[in-house]
């Protein structure tokens, strides 16, 4: 029971569900489980076929796209309470990354044709399917500034910040994925990555710890 309820907690966190509310989860719940994954399992490969939505309850994933002769990257990362790759479901298309698990996780899997089904039904979980596909849009763009035209210490003072919550404007950004990865999905090498939170903390935007970065003004550190 102490299970059940504490990912019922982290599932009424997410904002996919706040979103929906808890009558139109229910219709996507019931057929619905989890998955406890460790750190390095792939949940699904680039160029498969969806048979689950997945919900991050716990840990971080990264999703790597990779392209023949080109190696291997790391597109994005998200951490609890967010769907990813929700357009393949919804589009019944190929994967285009692989999520791999950069720390211990635990999943919810929805499948996927009956997530469409509850898609066509339901008006508030289409409206917080479309919410979800906005704010990923928004995301990609965002990426897609960042690596064209910001350097690399205001990417990764853009990158720290996000990790901050916004209401309390200061706190802890853990960084629990590994460096390279942090590295690859910002569009730098590791060592650029050192040395851009160096610089950071040298000019006292924030504090270097074990497992991520202390930042006193959220707002500071992007400005």
């Amino acid at each position: 029971m102490p299970h059940a309820s504490r990912t019922r907690l982290l599932l009424e966190s997410s904002p996919f569900f706040q979103a929906a509310g808890p009558a139109a989860m229910a219709e996507v719940l019931r057929p619905s489980f989890t998955q406890l994954l460790p750190r390095g399992a792939t949940l699904f490969e680039q160029d498969e076929e969806p048979e689950f939505l997945h919900m991050l309850l716990e840990g971080s994933i990264g999703l790597q796209a990779s392209v023949e002769g080109s190696g291997r990257t790391m597109v994005e990362l998200f951490g609890p309470g967010e769907l990813f790759l929700a357009p393949a479901v919804m589009l019944r298309l190929p994967y285009l990354a692989s999520a791999v698990a950069l720390t211990e996780v635990r999943v919810l899997m929805i499948p996927a044709d009956l997530f469409r089904e509850g898609v066509s039904r339901s008006h508030d979980l289409c409206r917080a399917t479309s919410q979800l596909l906005a704010r990923h849009w928004r995301l990609m763009v965002d990426q897609v500034v960042d690596l064209k035209l910001r350097s690399a210490e205001d990417r990764v003072a853009r990158f720290v910040a996000r990790r901050v919550s916004e209401e309390a404007g200061a706190g802890n950004a853990s960084m629990p994925e590994p460096r390279a990865a942090i590295a690859a999905r910002l569009g730098m090498t590791p060592e650029t990555l050192s040395r851009a939170l160096a610089g950071l903390e040298q000019k006292g935007k924030l504090r270097r710890g074990a497992d991520g970065a202390t930042v006193a003004d959220r707002t500071a550190l992007t400005r």
